[in-house]
């Protein structure tokens, strides 16, 4: 019998693990270069006008970024850059086209809205039209609102002015539909200046569901608005303004006073009869 470490020749030992092979840099700087360009091309593609350069960029960084993983497949390089910025690449070009889309529709809804109110008038909203339609919500003349820094009333609505506009200026020009002569009444509450004309902004909404302004009406009133001086806190200003429009919309015609420039939504929506 033997003692000691001595080794059965019929039993053979396993053969050691082929050791791991060891991941290569190959691609690696391409995938670099690609993820950096992937980047800005996604930082600049809500740019409008630079996203076209946006575009070309991911275009770029898309290509690098399938070299870098075609070379590190072959020579077992690391693929993490290399699909990180395709990916990256991918979704910024997506996004050049999404929001030059947006933009583009969003040009043509400037641009329709600025053609729609090149003769002074434009399509009422939804809201406005219930606004308009619902008798509760309307103010009776002489009845004063608040609206931003001011008090308004309508105080009277001619809505056969032809004559009066005629005999306001003799250079007045006849209407294209029929003139609408609204009387108002401001008093400014705020604490430092206001110009009413330009502060508030007086529309008429026509039964034919068209809201006018007196953009492109030249009429001259007996008392203009740009008559009414520069008003400090408690001042009060009144003047006339005039509305050419067809005599359709007069029926059950509504005058809408708001805000020029404010986020608050405040008007003021008054009767004409």
């Amino acid at each position: 019998m033997s003692v000691g470490n001595q080794l059965d020749p019929g039993h053979q030992m396993p053969a050691p693990a082929p050791a791991p092979v060891a991941k290569s840099s190959a691609g690696k700087g391409l995938g670099v270069a690609a993820l950096v360009i992937g980047i800005v091309a996604l930082c600049l593609c809500w740019v409008p006008i630079v996203n076209n350069f946006a575009a070309v960029l991911g275009f770029i960084a898309l290509v690098l970024g399938v070299v870098s993983l075609a070379i590190a497949s072959k020579k077992n390089g690391g693929k993490g850059l290399g699909v990180a910025s395709s990916i990256i690449a991918v979704v910024a070009i997506v996004l050049v086209f999404v929001t030059q889309a947006a933009y583009v529709k969003a040009l043509d809804g400037l641009s329709a809205a600025i053609e729609d109110a090149g003769d002074g008038e434009v399509a009422a909203s939804e809201e406005v039209l219930e606004q308009a339609q619902d008798p509760a919500q309307a103010l009776d003349l002489g009845q004063a609102a608040a609206i931003g820094e001011y008090t308004v009333r309508v105080d009277a609505v001619n809505l056969e002015a032809d004559k009066e506009i005629a005999a306001a200026n003799p250079f007045n020009e006849k209407p294209e539909g029929q003139y609408v002569l609204v009387d108002l009444a401001t008093e400014y509450n705020g604490a430092e200046e206001g110009d009413p004309w330009i502060d508030l902004t007086v529309e008429l909404v026509g039964s034919d569901a068209r809201i006018y302004s007196t953009a492109t009406n030249m009429a001259v009133t007996e008392r203009p608005a740009t008559d009414v001086p520069t008003l400090t806190a408690g001042g009060e200003g009144s003047y006339q303004l005039a509305f050419d429009v067809p005599a359709a919309a007069v029926e059950d015609a509504k005058i809408r006073v708001t805000e020029t420039l404010s986020f608050k939504d405040e008007s003021g929506l008054w009767a004409t009869k």
